[in-house]
């Protein structure tokens, strides 16, 4: 008896752990059976529904992107209407360079004030601009019409030499890398706010307005390299000439010279703050590199033709109205003549030049700015070369 209950007693011992160890093993199938018996519908609207709602916002989100993206692209396809194009001059040179000439007249409102040459260089879609004109607004129709007559954009402005008319559209291009030779950017500073009151008496409150001396930075040096579609182009800077610095650019393989400021046509030099005989060493030297084309106040083809008013080369003609001046002045002083004579003497008149803008303007103060300069270059014995370019 005692033996039975004994053994009755010790069966729970093993028993109960072996019991737990087999529901252990079972109730994963149990579970498993339990959730497949379960209505799928009964768990979606805890975990699928969350999820369908975010996939539809992330859906409208993607849709209304694309409708965005869409809408910028179809407005960057079609540029604003654009004015400016059917108001451009642009000239075509050669593949990748225009010039807009400057009017052979005097600063006028008829003008308002651009009477000096704009031109451009494609660089790909971009473009480089040399001397962007004499106001603001100019400079605006400049900028415009390149990007909508041209497709370019203009990235980089090259100021060719201190003087309202070319620089003073500086303004307009905020945007871009503004350039010119250290001597520029101090005549500049120098006198840029007296040309401003000038120009805009001449051509008037309206051409001007808005128009602010904008400062160039002084990164330009000589034989520095330019690369643009055309070709590359060697910077050149006569230090003594039309001013005091008076920037030219140079394409060998083109045969192109860029000299804004040192070839003139139909209208009479300005020698202010230049040098007669700088200036025409200047062209003598450019005349050497015998250019195809040169792109000054306006385009002329060149070829050593003969220097007379008539012919179609802008740095011949300038060099011929230099030339007359200076040997007219000589002639004067060998006559004996005064410097209080020089206005009314016969030798100095150059009728051929009387029909250049600016003849009755400019030219007498050119020949007291000539007398001068040359009479102690004459007394000295120095010589004058005025040989035609050939």
């Amino acid at each position: 008896m005692t033996d039975r209950l004994a053994v009755t007693r010790t069966r729970p011992g093993w028993l109960w752990p072996a019991a737990l160890l087999l529901l252990a093993l079972l109730r994963p199938h149990w579970v498993e059976a339990r959730d497949s018996a379960v209505p799928a519908a009964s768990h979606e609207p805890a975990v699928v529904a969350p999820k369908a709602v975010a996939g539809a916002a992330t859906e409208t989100a993607a849709t209304a992107a694309t409708a965005t993206r869409a809408t910028t692209a179809a407005a960057e396809a079609t540029p604003p209407p654009c004015p400016a194009a059917s108001a451009a001059r642009w000239q075509a040179i050669v593949p990748g360079v225009w010039i807009w000439p400057g009017a052979a007249q005097e600063i006028g409102p008829g003008n308002r004030g651009q009477v000096s040459s704009q031109i451009l260089l494609r660089d790909g879609h971009r473009a480089i601009l040399i001397d962007p004109g004499p106001s603001l607004a100019h400079g605006r129709l400049v900028r415009e019409s390149a990007r909508c007559a041209l497709g370019l954009t203009i990235t980089r402005v090259l100021d060719s030499h201190a003087h309202a008319e070319n620089v003073l559209g500086n303004a307009a291009f905020a945007g871009a890398q503004i350039e010119a030779s250290a001597a520029t950017v101090a005549g500049m500073q120098a006198r840029c706010p007296q040309c401003l009151a000038s120009i805009t008496q001449s051509a008037g409150a309206a051409a001007l307005d808005g128009t602010t001396v904008w400062l160039p930075e002084a990164s330009l040096r000589p034989g520095q390299q330019l690369a643009s579609d055309s070709g590359r182009w060697q910077m050149l800077e006569f230090s003594a000439a039309h001013s005091d610095s008076d920037l030219v650019l140079w394409n060998e393989d083109q045969r192109l010279l860029i000299a804004p400021s040192l070839v003139y046509q139909g209208r009479i030099p300005e020698l202010a703050q230049g040098s007669l005989l700088g200036w025409l060493a200047a062209l003598r030297q450019l005349h050497r590199l015998r250019p195809d084309w040169v792109l000054g106040q306006q385009a002329s083809r060149h070829a050593g033709l003969a220097a007379t008013p008539a012919n179609s080369s802008g740095l011949a003609a300038s060099h011929g109205y230099l030339c007359a001046l200076a040997q007219g002045v000589i002639a004067a002083l060998e006559l004996g003549r005064s410097a209080n004579e020089a206005s009314e003497a016969p030798e100095l008149a150059l009728p051929a030049y009387a029909s250049w803008a600016g003849h009755a303007e400019r030219h007498g103060f050119n020949v007291q700015r000539a007398w001068r300069e040359l009479e102690p270059h004459w007394m000295n014995g120095g010589e004058l070369d005025c040989a035609p370019l050939e």
